[in-house]
């Protein structure tokens, strides 16, 4: 039997695991701030794009800071291809990215 792969879904990124541990699960909308804690509030992020996830709302810790490179998460999209990320850009942009198929 093949373990899951986990796979980053921050746009362009290639890091994939099969260890959970080595993978965070981030809510795109907080829990503490009425995010449910489904699936499709939540995204996979390496430990290194982890920290680039940007939230207005936030007041302290690694989310609260807009760094060069951060983005804004919106939340998933339902399209004929499949979910697609919807996130704001370094430049203030609406972007779309296809999230990339689990591998088994």
């Amino acid at each position: 039997m093949e373990n899951l792969k986990y796979i980053c879904e921050f746009p362009e990124c290639e890091y994939s695991t099969h260890h959970r541990t080595q993978i965070h699960h981030h809510h795109i909308i907080p829990v503490e701030r009425g995010g449910e804690d489904k699936r499709r509030n939540r995204i996979f992020l390496c430990p290194n794009h982890h920290t680039k996830i940007f939230i207005p709302e936030a007041t302290a810790g690694i989310h609260a800071v807009r760094g060069e490179d951060s983005i804004e998460l919106k939340g998933w999209l339902q399209s004929t291809a499949g979910l697609v990320l919807c996130y704001i850009d370094q430049d203030g942009d609406e972007q779309y990215y296809e999230k990339k198929k689990w591998v088994i």
